[in-house]
């Protein structure tokens, strides 16, 4: 576990009490638990623990079952009186919400901070929230199962790894306006995990928003435009001809360009071995 993941674990879980005689009194498994992000909604599914769960946020939308679940809104508008009101004894939040940690601290409310970081360290996470909602077996089985897919996959990457633009964020007609991934971000990995290379990997940041002279001066040959599920085809057929403008990027001069209705690409979470198995699938076409 690196330091600063440990770091944070001790600055918002609670520390064991003390019972009589000095005795060390560890917090009780979990059973009313409320997650306002989605990546952290959707490990507790994996982890087999959805029936504990009371409330999930405005976005999340995998498993379907959290369909059946009271909203308490999002990353910037959090519910928090009926968060409290619920009486959870668990709420897993987004590292960056800080009135909602100190409101959940103030009337003593257990909560898991999520902050988006490379694949290590999303799979510590989903290891460190299998021990505390009592399922540590079970995420070691998913975090192993996502190592063996990404060692697969390496050992069958092609030679000759082709430069690969990721695109999301875009609206449809909207060629000039669109956000891609540099370094730090979990789909880099995923890419290279793929066998192919992030035409934006020199730069050290995880979100990008290049100009359409950046992406002709890079000249990738794979564009993979990911966005959210249930697109109708005529939204996928609009999407990939609005890249046939830009002709001399050899991904759109070869017939290379693919629009990804996949969720999972955009969530790092119990899914990532599937989201770099469809990677590979569409670099190794």
């Amino acid at each position: 576990m690196t330091s600063r993941f440990l770091l944070a674990l001790l600055l918002v879980l609670p520390a064991c009490s003390q019972g009589e005689r000095g005795v060390q009194i560890r917090p009780r498994v979990p059973v009313r638990i409320i997650s306002v992000v989605p990546s952290a909604t959707e490990m507790l599914f994996a982890l087999g623990v959805g029936d504990r769960v009371i409330a999930v946020g405005d976005y999340d939308r995998f498993p379907p079952e959290v369909e059946s679940r009271p909203r308490i809104g999002g990353l910037l508008n959090p519910n928090i009186e009926k968060i409290i009101e619920m009486k959870p004894d668990l709420v897993l939040t987004y590292g960056s919400q800080e009135v909602l940690r100190e409101r959940l601290n103030a009337v003593g409310i257990r909560l898991y901070p999520f902050t988006h970081g490379n694949i290590e360290h999303t799979l510590e996470y989903i290891q460190e929230l299998g021990k505390t909602v009592g399922e540590e077996k079970r995420a070691a089985e998913i975090v192993d199962r996502i190592h063996a897919s990404f060692d697969d996959l390496r050992k069958t990457a092609p030679a000759n790894r082709p430069t690969v633009l990721v695109v999301h964020n875009r609206g449809a007609g909207l060629l000039g306006s669109f956000h891609s991934v540099g370094s730090k971000a979990f789909q880099h990995e995923l890419v290279e995990i793929a066998g192919g290379r992030n035409v934006l990997g020199d730069l050290q940041q995880e979100v990008v928003q290049p100009t359409l002279e950046e992406i002709i001066r890079r000249g990738p040959e794979i564009i993979i435009e990911t966005i959210p599920p249930n697109a109708s085809e005529a939204e996928l057929r609009q999407r990939e001809n609005d890249w046939k403008t830009l002709k001399s990027v050899p991904a759109v001069r070869n017939g290379r360009v693919y629009v990804a209705a996949d969720d999972y690409l955009l969530v790092p979470g119990a899914r990532l071995d599937q989201a770099a198995r469809r990677f590979a699938e569409l670099i190794r076409r």
